[in-house]
């Protein structure tokens, strides 16, 4: 039987046969070669070890385009034509390798900037060709014919599709998993000359051989110190092939209107900067070339006098002002301009101050002050001059390249606050060559601006005096890329308030013994052991190692001290762990035995390991990741991610200021509640006793606060004439403050050209309306502290008395104010910034084991019961808790929240709550 009213045809093509690794990578790099150019959004190393990142576009000739940026800010624009390379970086860029230049190069053009400022190889290592022979190798694409040794390494997705994650044991390769098979992210180490030997075992090997070619700079010595475990830099013989370039970054082929863009924005830079100089010459013409001699002799006259000859060695006029200080005096402060090759003589006369019948030893001291090198703070200049600084010489035994810029000085400033008059010349000379020793030692080391947010910016750096001083000087003289990585890391904790020590011995207070370190930081009470590694697992195993050892060293960890053993992989090592996640890392640390290390005597050998690799983020580029175990998640067998992730993110919450900030604002609150990590949501945070952030969910809550109805102040109460001197300039710095933390998240969002511009003339403007001053939350406080000073306060409360409140070291387990109104009842004021919230922390006392909100009455208790434990050192604080005890106990305490309106630039006024707390 034969029931047919249509025909259908099945047609069943047979499945392609799922592609091996090899023959995964050989399509990748085939694919690769047909590519119109390659569009890169990855990181770098330079030559002092500084991690840059970048965004670039690389078309067939090599024509680039893009930009390159530092985790402080620093940003610069990047263009390649055929003909020559440019480069023109904000004032943080040039802080690392001109600062006494830096405001002079800043925003301005630089022709073939050298190799160590880029962090990047010839662009012609880069363009699609060029890349994939890199990532061939001797593999089936090689011109050997060797077999290919790539394997599956794991499994991702980037933009949403399947990818797999291909290794050789030393290059790394993402491949979507089906066709097409487009590479979409890759990891090279400076050199592929010992492609597929490595091997990730506990021993050393082939691998620890690669050095990142990309880099150049302080090879020989310092990057072969204990502190960056790899080789010297290997450079390719005369009609050798160029090694390959180093690196880790997203790849993805550009649209045809992309490259056309690329190509128009080199043609538009080349023609903007066609009278661009090398940075060699750039950096001349901003430095001074002029000498200064004083003449002074024994003098028994009333009036003592002195000469000054200026000379011009430079090919420029050069036009100043020339100080002269003595005992206090300043005799001379005149005009001068010297021609090129010239000179000029000046003479003065000091009032002499010696007692009748008596000689005294007084320092004259004569400088060309040049307000366009210098700056515009004379003062700066008379307060160094004053201490012995002779600012026309070479610092330490710096010779060439000591260009004195205002940041220079600052500098010098803050590290010989307690020279006076009353210091010995002893003393005084000592002091003065280490301090100009180490300040020329940064700056030829890189390390700069690191040190200079460190003492300068935020006076959180601990040095022990005249020996710390002697100290910094030997240890800046040859730095590892590990010291300044370590010393980078130190500048984030001082930036979030931690007291650290770095480059010298840490002595506490009221003891005898020293302890030396790496870091030690003492706020955090924590010992970190950092070495960077840019060679194979064998390498970071072995790293790991000397840390442990180190730690458990003699004069190394103070009592009460948690012990952090901290390996920094480069983005661009070859072990395949530089692009492993937490969850790979943890998998290998288990099959690697790492575990062994947790036998410690009385204790394990560490509290925590920190691993920096930079896995693939959501679209393939690379993304920095601080992984942090324990020795429990070590041994443990059985793996619990949800926990030990948790305690991961409370932990850098604590101690990694860099990862707080891109995920919570500066009263714990997360930025986004969507946020997730290794599959975890981000926790809430509170405080704990020692002013450390824990969860929220670790203890119970106490009861929340129960607030009145939101008063509104309006602004026109608090009188034309405050409001535009103070609240209004508070407020307006406040705007300032945001607008560049915002424009600095979008930048970090958004690497694109715009938002780097919009970045640096928010940086810009900030500097015009703050100064240096470091842009935290404390900005944000300061008006809300204000507007309930100035205006709420004596607005709403006439009459009310200002009660002055003692200091804490951490600015925790206090009050923002205090006020005794009328009647004799006391007020506590709870001041915010308009986008603050009440925070929660762990309580004190009976309430030790809930967490409090502020507005409480157990906020008060705990608050009260932390001001009698600082009795003893603080009588202030103990008569202070008695009275508001007191008050608390006959009802005559009051508790209200002032809130400051947002007016933007402008002042707005304050809203008004209070808090039952009976």
């Amino acid at each position: 039987m034969v029931l047919v009213t249509g025909l259908t045809t099945f047609v069943l093509w047979p499945r392609e046969e799922e592609k091996t690794p090899p023959q995964l990578a050989s399509a990748a790099t085939k694919s690769l070669r047909a590519w119109r150019g390659v569009t890169y959004a990855g990181t770098t190393v330079n030559g002092n070890g500084a991690i840059i990142g970048f965004r670039l576009t690389v078309a067939r000739d090599g024509t680039t385009y893009g930009t390159l940026s530092r985790d402080s800010g620093a940003y610069a624009e990047f263009a390649v034509s055929p003909k020559r390379s440019l480069l023109r970086g904000n004032r943080q860029w040039w802080f690392e390798y001109e600062p006494g230049s830096a405001e002079a190069l800043a925003h301005t053009w630089v022709a073939n900037p050298p190799q160590s400022v880029t962090g990047l190889a010839e662009l012609s290592r880069m363009t699609p060709t060029a890349l994939a022979d890199a990532l061939s190798g001797e593999g089936t694409d090689g011109p050997s014919g060797l077999p290919s040794t790539w394997r599956q390494s794991g499994a991702t997705s980037v933009n949403g599709h399947p990818a797999k994650v291909l290794t050789d044991g030393t290059l790394r390769m993402m491949v979507n998993a089906s066709p097409p098979y487009q590479p979409l992210s890759v990891g090279l180490p400076g050199s592929a000359g010992s492609r597929g030997t490595a091997t990730p075992e506990p021993v050393p090997d082939a691998s620890d051989a690669h050095a990142a070619v990309l880099r150049s700079g302080p090879q020989d010595g310092a990057a072969r110190s204990a502190g960056h475990v790899q080789s010297a830099g290997q450079v390719a013989a005369v009609g050798e092939p160029a090694p390959a370039p180093a690196l880790s970054s997203a790849i993805s082929e550009p649209k045809k209107a992309q490259v056309q863009s690329t190509t128009e924005n080199v043609r538009r830079v080349d023609a903007s900067a066609e009278q661009a100089e090398p940075l060699s010459r750039r950096v001349k013409a901003a430095q001074t070339a002029v000498t200064v001699q004083l003449s002074t002799s024994f003098c028994s006259t009333p009036s003592c006098p002195a000469t000054v000859n200026v000379a011009n060695q430079g090919t420029a006029p050069a036009s100043g002002t020339v100080i002269v200080t003595v005992a206090g005096q300043t005799p001379l402060n005149s005009a001068v301009s010297v021609p090129p090759g010239g000179n000029r003589t000046l003479t003065t006369a000091a009032r002499n101050v010696a007692p009748p019948g008596q000689t005294i030893q007084v320092s004259w001291s004569a400088v060309f002050y040049e307000a366009s090198v210098m700056g515009d703070d004379p003062a700066l200049v008379k307060r160094l001059m004053g201490r012995g600084f002779q600012l026309n010489e070479p610092l330490g035994d710096q010779q060439a390249n000591d260009s004195k810029g205002k940041p220079v000085l600052q500098l010098l400033d803050a590290m010989t606050p307690s020279i006076d008059q009353r210091t010995s010349p002893e003393v005084r000379e000592s002091w003065l060559s280490s301090v100009g020793k180490t300040v020329a030692n940064l700056k030829q080391q890189g390390a700069f601006e690191p040190f200079y947010d460190l003492a300068v910016n935020t006076d959180n750096l601990t040095v022990s005096g005249e020996s710390g001083i002697a100290e910094l000087a030997a240890k800046t003289a040859q730095l590892s890329v590990s010291d300044r990585r370590t010393l980078r890391y130190a500048s984030d904790l001082a930036r979030a308030g931690n007291k650290v020590v770095w480059g010298n011995t840490y002595k506490p207070e009221g003891s005898t013994d020293g302890y030396k370190a790496d870091l030690q930081n003492l706020t955090g009470k924590q010992t970190i052991q950092r070495k960077a590694v840019s060679g194979g697992t064998g390498a970071v195993v072995n790293a790991f190692a000397a840390v442990i050892n180190e730690l458990s060293g003699t004069g190394v960890v103070p009592p009460g001290f948690d012990k952090v053993a901290w390996i920094d992989i480069d983005p661009n090592a070859s072990t395949p762990l530089a692009g492993s996640d937490r969850r790979a890392l943890a998998k290998e640390f288990r099959r690697l035995k790492l575990d062994k290390y947790c036998n410690g005597a009385g204790r394990p050998a560490f509290d925590a390991a920190v691993f920096t690799t930079y896995p693939p983020g959501p679209d393939g580029t690379p993304q920095r990741t601080n992984s942090v175990f324990t020795c429990n998640e070590l041994l443990s067998s059985a793996i619990d991610p949800y926990k030990y992730v948790q305690d991961e993110m409370v932990w850098k919450a604590n101690n990694d200021p860099v990862w707080y900030s891109a995920n919570y604002i500066s009263d714990g609150r997360r930025r986004s509640e969507t946020t997730t990590e290794n599959g975890v949501a981000l926790p809430k945070l509170a405080r704990d006793n020692e002013n450390h952030w824990i969860s929220k969910d670790k203890l119970p809550s106490a009861p929340g606060a129960k607030l009145s109805s939101a008063k509104s102040v309006g602004p026109v109460s608090v009188g034309d004439r405050k409001r535009s001197s103070l609240l209004d300039k508070i407020a307006d710095h406040r705007k300032t403050s945001v607008d560049l933390t915002n424009a600095e998240r979008k930048f970090q969002e958004n690497q694109s050209v715009a938002n780097g511009q919009a970045r640096d003339k928010a940086l810009r403007h900030y500097r015009e309306k703050l100064g240096v001053t470091p842009n935290n939350s404390s900005i944000a406080e300061r008006l809300g502290e204000s507007a309930a000073r100035y205006h709420v306060i004596p607005e709403e409360f006439p009459g009310a008395q200002w009660i002055p409140l003692p200091k804490t070291p951490n600015g925790a387990d206090r009050f923002d104010q205090l006020y005794r109104l009328k009647d004799g009842t006391l007020l506590i004021v709870e001041a915010k910034a308009p986008s603050s919230a009440l925070g929660w922390r762990q309580g004190k006392g009976r309430h030790k084991n809930k967490m409090v909100q502020q507005m409480t009455r157990e906020y008060v208790e705990t608050i009260i019961e932390a001001m009698k434990e600082r009795e003893t050192r603080s009588p202030r604080d103990g008569q202070l808790a008695h009275d508001l005890k007191e008050a608390l106990d006959r009802g005559k305490l009051r508790y209200v929240l002032v809130k400051a309106k947002d007016g933007g630039s402008s002042y707005a006024g304050g809203i008004l709550q209070e808090s039952d707390i009976k």
